[in-house]
């Protein structure tokens, strides 16, 4: 495949990818997704397999189960609840789940480590620099601060796709970072934040297939339509960004004295260990990491208050 059809080839399915993933419930078809990406379905449908090794109905009802996967192992919400988050009736949903994990939600939800995640946590410790904290005095309960997020609109790049995607957020998270930095600066967005994390359920989705976002996150208000309009007009296309919206929600806010290499890895397990001791549970699969400077972080984690 030629350079520039592959590239090209490439956005499209990234397009693809990012439009399943602003629909949590599966509710976009094959067809519109080819006719946003402005392909035939025909094509769009064989260079997804090509490029990505699955069909794209197979990897949105994947990535939807993955979400329910995440939700039985941080919430406590109950299967049914979980079933209609992901677009299924509560007997589908546990029908389709058995068939992709071959286990029942309910015995799913009472494992204490799931297949994928010692490695992902031993290549994630290899990729990064993981800070330690054995004692627990950062990466505590105690420290987090509860604070309401109202709606956002996230604006992205997903990170190129490798076999090793923490490795590649490291090498090329600058690179996107100041083009995001750019536009906060020349809006003057105040209320903006550059935030990263991953598409994908850690630790459900299999290592290799996480895919790794940096964006600038906008609030959806009033006095910010104007640089929502900006970023559409001037940035939108020429940074290929895509859009995710954020719906708001509570947050446990976890200011850590560290860069995002160094946050992740504990930043994970502290999240975990917080959901199985029962200190907080989550009402969403995607926490991410505010990047307020070159060694501070800004951890947000969606919470179920109760």
């Amino acid at each position: 495949m030629k350079t520039s059809t592959f590239n090209h080839w490439e956005k499209k399915i990234q397009q693809a990818i990012a439009l399943s993933h602003d629909d949590p419930q599966g509710d976009r078809g094959l067809k519109e997704v080819a006719a946003l990406i402005s392909e035939s379905v025909g094509n769009f449908s064989h260079k997804f397999v090509e490029m990505y090794g699955m069909s794209y109905i197979h990897f949105t009802k994947l990535r939807r189960l993955e979400a329910g996967a995440g939700y039985l192992r941080h919430s406590d919400y109950s299967v049914g609840m979980i079933s209609e988050l992901c677009g299924y009736t509560q007997s589908s949903f546990t029908k389709a789940f058995r068939e992709f994990f071959d286990e029942a939600p309910i015995s799913f939800r009472n494992r204490l480590y799931l297949i994928n995640e010692k490695n992902t946590l031993a290549r994630t410790k290899i990729a990064s620099t993981p800070h330690d904290d054995p004692q627990h005095v950062i990466f505590t309960p105690d420290r987090t601060e509860d604070i309401k997020l109202l709606d956002y609109q996230l604006y992205y790049n997903i990170l190129p796709r490798t076999g090793d995607p923490v490795k590649t957020m490291v090498d090329y998270l600058g690179i996107y970072q100041k083009q995001l930095y750019a536009i906060k600066t020349s809006l003057e967005l105040p209320g903006a934040m550059i935030i990263t994390g991953t598409l994908d359920i850690v630790p459900v989705t299999d290592y290799s297939r996480m895919l790794m976002y940096v964006g600038i996150m906008i609030p959806l208000q009033n006095e910010y339509d104007k640089a929502h309009n900006q970023v559409r007009s001037s940035f939108q296309e020429p940074f290929s960004l895509f859009t995710k919206r954020v719906p708001a929600g509570n947050y446990k806010k976890l200011p850590v004295p560290m860069s995002f290499a160094a946050a992740g890895l504990p930043m994970y397990e502290f999240i975990n260990n917080s959901c199985r001791a029962g200190y907080f549970k989550m009402s969403g699969n995607h926490f991410f990491i505010s990047l307020t400077g070159e060694n501070e972080s800004e951890i947000y984690i969606p919470w179920q208050k109760r």
